[in-house]
C-alpha cells in the first residue's frame, strides 16, 4: 500500500512538473507571440499613420489649390437666358479647372447660352454672350411684306434682304430674332434707324419692283452678325441724320454714293424690261412646262413607232413567201398608202359620176362575142 502511495506520489509529482513545464513553455510562447503581434500591429499602425499623414498633406495641398467654379444645375438649351436657379458653385482642383472659368454666378446671370449644355457643365466666357442693355429707341415692329422661309420658327434669327430687278441684292436688317410670327406677319425688335431703312426698302420694293425676303442663320449663336449694306433713299438718309431718335451714326456719304449708283443702274432699265423681269419667272416656268410636254410627246411617239415596227417584223416572219410573184413590201405599203390617200382626198364629184355612167353604157352596147 505504501509502495502504491509512493508510486502515486511520484506520478503526481511528475504530472505537476510536466504541467508546470508546459505552462512555462506556453507562457514563454504566448509572450513571444504577443510581442510579435504587438510589433506587427505597431508597424501596421505606423504604416497607416504615415499614409494618413500623406493623405492629409495631399488634401491640404488640394484644398490650397481648389477653386470655385460656376456650373449648370440642369440641362440648358442654346438661347436660354441664365438665372440664379440655372447655376450653382462647386469646388474642383485647380489643375482640372478651365483656364477662362467664371468664379462668380453674378457674372453669368442675364447672359445667354450659345450652345446646348448638360448638367454640371462648367461655364466659360466663350459659351455665353451678353445681349447688353436695352436701347431706348428699341421697338417691336411687325412686317407683312417680307417673303418668309417656309420653315420659320419663333426664336430663329433672320437677315432681311432686298433684291432689285437688276439682280443687285442688299442686306436691310441683319440677324433679327423672330419674336413672334403669324402667317406672313413677323415681329422684330428694331431701332429707329432700322425702321427707317425698312421703310425705304418697302418703298423701293413697290416702286422698283424689288423683292423683300428673309434668310435664316445655320448656327446663329456661333455665327457673327452680317453687315447691312442697303443704300437707303437719299431723303431717308437725310432724315436719319436729322432725327434725334437715331442713336447710331452711319456712314452717310458712302450710303449716298451707293444709292446714286443703284438709281443709275435702275434708270437704265426701261419699264418694259422691268415688266419682263418681273414676269420672267412665270415665262421661264411656262417654257419649262412646254418643253417637258414636248419631250413627253416625242418619247411617246418614238415608243409607238418602235412598237409598230416590232409588230411588222413579227408579221413578216410569219408570212409564207410566194416565189412566183415576188413583191417588195415597201411597194405594197406605198400602193396601199396611195389608195388610201386617193380614197380620202378625192371624193366623187358630179362630173366623175357622169363619166363613169357613160363608160358603163358604152360597155353594155358592145356586141357579144360568140
Amino acid at each position: 500500500m505504501s509502495k502504491m502511495r509512493q508510486r502515486t506520489k511520484n506520478l503526481i509529482v511528475a504530472g505537476v512538473v510536466g504541467a508546470v513545464a508546459m505552462g512555462a513553455i506556453s507562457s514563454v510562447g504566448g509572450v513571444y507571440l504577443i510581442k510579435q503581434q504587438s510589433k506587427e500591429q505597431k508597424a501596421i499602425r505606423a504604416q497607416y499613420e504615415t499614409r494618413l499623414a500623406e493623405a492629409e498633406k495631399l488634401l491640404q495641398r488640394q484644398k490650397a489649390t481648389m477653386k470655385s467654379v460656376v456650373v449648370t444645375s440642369k440641362e440648358l438649351a442654346a438661347g436660354v437666358k441664365l438665372t440664379s436657379t440655372d447655376l450653382k458653385t462647386i469646388e474642383i482642383p485647380e489643375t482640372e479647372a478651365p483656364t477662362n472659368m467664371i468664379l462668380n454666378k453674378n457674372e453669368l446671370i442675364g447672359k445667354v447660352v450659345k450652345i446646348d449644355v448638360g448638367k454640371n457643365t462648367p461655364l466659360i466666357t466663350s459659351m455665353v454672350f451678353d445681349e447688353g442693355p436695352t436701347p431706348r429707341d428699341l421697338r417691336s415692329q411687325e412686317y407683312n411684306v417680307i417673303i418668309l422661309p417656309t420653315k420659320i420658327q419663333q426664336g430663329q434669327f433672320l437677315d432681311v434682304r432686298i433684291t432689285f430687278p437688276t439682280g443687285e441684292e442688299f442686306i436691310v436688317l441683319a440677324k433679327k430674332k423672330v419674336q413672334e410670327y403669324s402667317g406672313t406677319t413677323v415681329w422684330f425688335h428694331v431701332s429707329e434707324s432700322e425702321m427707317l431703312l425698312m421703310s425705304s426698302a418697302i418703298v423701293d420694293a413697290y416702286l422698283q419692283g424689288a423683292k423683300l425676303s428673309a434668310v435664316t442663320y445655320v448656327d446663329p449663336y456661333m455665327q457673327g452678325k452680317a453687315i447691312p449694306n442697303y443704300p437707303a433713299n437719299v431723303k431717308v438718309i437725310d432724315l436719319i441724320q436729322s432725327n434725334p431718335n437715331v442713336l447710331e451714326t452711319a456712314k452717310d456719304t458712302l450710303r449716298k454714293v451707293a444709292r446714286k449708283t443703284l438709281e443709275s443702274n435702275l434708270s437704265q432699265i426701261s419699264e418694259a424690261d422691268k415688266a419682263r423681269i418681273q414676269n420672267g419667272n412665270l415665262i421661264l416656268q411656262q417654257e419649262v412646262a412646254n418643253n417637258q410636254l414636248t419631250n413627253q410627246q416625242n418619247n411617246q411617239a418614238v415608243t409607238g413607232a418602235q412598237t409598230q415596227s416590232g409588230n411588222n417584223s413579227v408579221d413578216s416572219t410569219n408570212l409564207t413567201p410566194v416565189p412566183s410573184t415576188p413583191t417588195n413590201g415597201s411597194e405594197v405599203t406605198s400602193d396601199n398608202n396611195v389608195v388610201q390617200k386617193e380614197e380620202i382626198v378625192r371624193p366623187n364629184s358630179e362630173a366623175d359620176k357622169a363619166a363613169n355612167e357613160q363608160k358603163q353604157q358604152d360597155v353594155f352596147e358592145q356586141p357579144l362575142v360568140k
